[in-house]
């Protein structure tokens, strides 16, 4: 995650994609027969928070909140928040780059602006050939396959 690094001197970043919002649910959920989860959508749903979630993830759950009225607790890390999906304690808003694709959960389309932005990050000074053949290789990559969506 890009942001991350904003403070550590002497690094360049190479930008690879920006990832999405997904709404974590059980695979026989209601909401997995939308096309697009709306905010609206979560009321009277208990959302997990936290879990080291980005700034950025971490305000449009506030905004969810404060604005939907949803029940929350916070989840202390996303393997925590999966075993809490599958106990039907919750769902959970969460970047695309987390989804392992194992098959075991719904990872629904939401409805949201909010990206987190994910590169990789060089030595200013690394000037290597096969470095910048390697990074232009992730990046035609996951510019046709963003969030490795199935």
């Amino acid at each position: 995650m890009e942001y991350t690094m904003k403070r550590v001197p002497d690094v360049t970043c190479h930008h690879l994609f920006d990832s999405h919002i997904y709404l974590i649910t059980e695979k026989n959920d209601t909401l997995t027969k939308k096309p697009l989860v709306t905010p609206s959508d979560l009321k009277g749903r208990t959302l997990m928070v936290g879990g080291g979630s980005p700034p950025m993830l971490r305000a449009l759950q506030q905004r969810i909140i404060s604005e939907i009225h949803v029940d929350y607790f916070n989840s202390p890390d996303h393997d925590n928040t999966l075993t809490n999906v599958a106990a039907h304690k919750g769902v959970c808003l969460a970047p695309g780059f987390l989804n392992d694709h194992n098959d075991e959960f719904a990872w629904l389309d939401f409805d949201s602006n909010v990206v987190i932005p994910c590169g990789v990050y060089t030595h200013k000074n690394d000037k290597r050939q096969s470095l910048h053949a390697f990074i232009e290789l992730l990046q035609h990559f996951y510019r046709d396959q963003p969030d490795f969506k199935v």
